[in-house]
């Protein structure tokens, strides 16, 4: 072929690919195969959420995606101008309404006085976790904000407190009495607490209520009206025996209730306005698909193209799905609308011009920059490591917002954990989610404390951190069978005040090997062994409490028992990969170095084979020295949970300690509803996992192994969860749970006292 037939053959090839529209599809293999079947230019965008979609369009390298509703608000703040809105998607019996919903205010005719009329009256609320119409807290509150003020927090010390705490606060100061259903906090303790202080803002619910829906009697059952949505029945709060002053409710909802339910009172009723003017409920107005005035306009879930091939994109659709409806059968046209629009019960409304998504919005939900707004609440400030894990804290910052969760999220990079934990400590930053690693260093060195705890999936162990003793088969069948074998040998540790130092420490105190009365660790370990490698022992950012202990002997180890021609043969004690002895890697080649005798490391089930053969250690040269005090039955790394030394969380959040913990645990409760895995991705007011890959990069903010979040207490229902607190016990006992650990020869009487009865009454169990 000469060089003009590969010209053509190229352009050819080129042309046929720029036909390919690529279209996110959330994980979903069979409806990707049909979707690109039968001659389909559609091609599969395999995507884990719609923000990694946006991310990808945004890049070029996907072409159209569904949006929610509430995303096209953050799409219309995070990337205003990167897309244009080809069709929105709207329920199939409202397709002459211009939104998905409109939030209305709903007074007796007779009221006076606007919003500031309604202080001390009676308040009626479809509830915070009403979900026929998708309403974010930020919806879901807006009359709250623009009456009670709840957004002012006035004259309320803040410091500590939730932002749950000050909102329902205020609303019982604003409000006579109420029914606000639902969770006020994704804390239950808190939302228990609130309900238990706060009982007015429950009392309009009815009998045995509880506060978790309305049980007042709805009446006759008329057709068309449901007497079990929440919209009509606060509508019924509001109208029953003059009961309320104000309901808060959905437009569509209100056309219901007094066109069908009850015309004879409609007219007694009004909207009240955010100007302060009211709108009698006319039957010229209730006939109108639009309220006169509204606090929340949602505009309609859309589909979005890139701005590339959005007008392309715009005249292929009304081609592939005639009058926007499923043409029906088992096409690529039937598929591609099941991927993009969902199932029968939406219509897809054509763009008749191309938008931006902030030209979509910004008519309805135009709201202010997070950057320009104020809240009298502190902003919390998460700090992050690298640069991907700081974009995906901004989507969560934006994300949460855009929802209206408070206390508002701002994300600050450091370079290392380290940085992040000296910052939280000096009060320049408040919260970080870290490995279980730096458990002990973030105790006792930066005084900090667990603010939640990272579930783990129960059916996967290696998801958890499992530490374990190897030593060389060889010792094991001579001189080393048991933990007071070890004494006077070399030792070879990740890291110094990790995990598994840690773990060896306790069970060391265990087998009384190591005296449970000292406090001083580095000591404790460096006057057991001969000598040990325990990279970071030498570092103020590692250290363990004041001590006068030379800890030189915990670095020797620390470099090739024997000379390497060409390589760096130099004394270091780093706690980064220059230390050729630094981390779980590190850790198996110390071990294969022939003066050394036993390591402490962390089983990584996925890993731990590649990592002994990048070591040079068959599997059948190490074996587990048992937490009970016995070698492992046989060779390897095939060891039950019993002879762990340590089976742990992997991971867990950490703030100052007793500062503003309470504040940052129901926030993070709030994100974890929203953002975890209590939600199918289709139900999610916006698609965005803070536990999973983003980006298409892992263990950003949390690792991939995270599930969800526990309380850091000692009588947590997940072993793990007990296990890893049951770690700290000696460290407590040591500190007072407080201050930094001094010598033990400094500490009072009455604090040795204590740690001796602690230690007498404590049994010391180690997973």
């Amino acid at each position: 072929m000469g060089f003009k037939g590969i010209l053509v053959t190229v352009l050819l090839i080129g042309l046929s690919n720029a036909q390919d529209i690529g279209v996110c599809i959330l994980p979903n293999e069979e409806l990707c195969q049909n979707v690109e079947r039968d001659g389909s230019p559609a091609v599969c965008r395999r995507v884990s959420t719609r923000i990694d979609c946006a991310l990808a369009m945004s890049r070029g390298q996907a072409d159209v995606a569904l949006f929610s509703e509430e995303e096209m608000v953050l799409l219309s703040h995070q990337q205003p101008n990167d897309y244009r809105v080809v069709a929105s998607i709207r329920d199939v019996s409202r397709t002459a309404e211009p939104f998905a919903f409109e939030a209305v205010a709903v007074v007796p005719a007779s009221h006076t006085g606007g919003l500031d009329g309604l202080r001390g009256g009676r308040y009626c609320h479809p509830g915070l976790d009403q979900t026929e119409l998708r309403w974010s807290p930020r919806v879901l509150k807006t009359l709250e904000r623009a009456a009670a003020r709840t957004d002012r927090c006035p004259g309320a010390t803040t410091t500590g407190r939730t932002a749950e705490e000050l909102e329902v606060e205020t609303l019982s100061k604003f409000f006579g009495s109420a029914c606000r259903p639902g969770p006020w906090s994704a804390n239950v303790s808190v939302d228990a607490d609130l309900k238990n202080r706060f009982p007015a803002l429950c009392s309009l619910c009815g009998v045995n209520s509880t506060c978790s829906r309305y049980t007042i009697d709805m009446g006759v059952t008329v057709a068309g009206v449901n007497n079990n949505n929440r919209h009509i029945q606060a509508l019924e709060c509001l109208r029953s025996n003059n009961n309320g002053t104000v309901a808060y409710v959905a437009w569509q909802h209100v056309r219901e209730f007094f066109n069908m339910r009850n015309p004879d009172v409609a007219t007694s009723f009004a909207l009240l306005c955010e100007d302060n003017s009211l709108r009698v409920l006319t039957s010229e107005l209730l006939a109108s698909t639009t309220a006169p005035c509204s606090f929340v306009k949602q505009p309609w879930s859309a589909i979005v193209a890139s701005a590339s091939r959005a007008a392309e994109i715009q005249t292929n659709l009304p081609a592939w799905w005639p009058n926007g409806v499923d043409p029906g059968g088992n096409s690529w046209q039937t598929n591609l609308y099941t991927a993009l629009v969902g199932g029968s019960n939406a219509r897809v409304i054509f763009q008749e011009t191309l938008q931006t998504p902030l030209e979509y919005t910004r008519a309805f939900r135009n709201l202010t920059t997070i950057d320009a707004s104020s809240s009298c609440l502190p902003v919390h400030r998460w700090c992050t490591v690298n640069s991907q894990e700081h974009a995906k804290c901004m989507w969560v910052r934006n994300a949460a917002f855009t929802l209206g969760i408070e206390p508002m999220i701002s994300c600050q990079m450091r370079a290392t954990t380290f940085e992040c934990l000296s910052d939280i400590r000096n009060n320049a930053a408040d919260f970080i989610a870290t490995k279980a690693n730096y458990g002990f260093l973030a105790r006792q060195h930066y005084q900090l404390s667990a603010v939640k705890l990272i579930q783990n999936s129960r059916s996967n162990p290696a998801s958890y951190s499992r530490v374990v003793a190897l030593v060389k088969a060889s010792s094991a069948e001579s001189d080393i069978t048991r933990f007071e074998n070890l004494r006077g040998k070399r030792a070879c540790f990740p890291e110094f005040g990790g995990i598994s130092y840690m773990a060896f420490v306790r069970t060391a105190q265990e087998r009384s090997v190591i005296s449970r009365s000292e406090c001083d660790y580095a000591r404790a370990v460096g006057e057991f062994f001969d000598s040990a490698c325990a990279p970071g022992a030498m570092a103020n950012s590692h250290a363990l409490g004041e001590s006068s202990f030379n800890a030189t002997s915990l670095c020797t180890v620390c470099r090739p028992s024997v000379t390497v021609v060409g390589g760096d043969n130099n004394f270091t004690c780093a706690y980064n990969h220059t230390n050729m002895f630094y981390g779980n890697n590190g850790t198996l080649s110390c071990l294969a170095q022939p003066e050394n005798h036993v390591a402490f490391l962390e089983l990584e089930s996925d890993r731990i084979d590649e990592q002994l053969r990048a070591a040079n250690l068959p599997n059948s040269s190490v074996r587990a020295l048992c937490r009970n005090n016995t070698l492992a039955l046989s060779t390897g790394v095939r060891i039950d949970s019993n002879c762990l030394l340590a089976f742990v969380v992997d991971s867990e959040v950490l703030a100052r300690r007793n500062d503003i913990t309470n504040s940052i645990n129901t926030l993070l409760d709030t994100l974890d509803f929203y953002f975890g895995y209590n939600i199918g991705s289709g139900s999610q007011l916006i698609n965005l996992r803070m536990y999973s890959s983003f980006d298409g990069r892992k263990d950003l903010l949390f690792l991939d192994t995270a599930q969800g979040l526990s309380e850091p207490s000692s009588d947590a229902d997940d072993e793990q969860a007990k296990n890893y607190n049951e770690l700290f016990r000696h460290l407590e006992a040591c500190t007072g749970a407080a201050a930094p650990v001094p010598g033990l020869a400094t500490r009072n009487f009455f604090s040795i006292l204590t740690f001796i009865m602690s230690a007498i009454f404590t049994r010391y169990v180690i997973y």
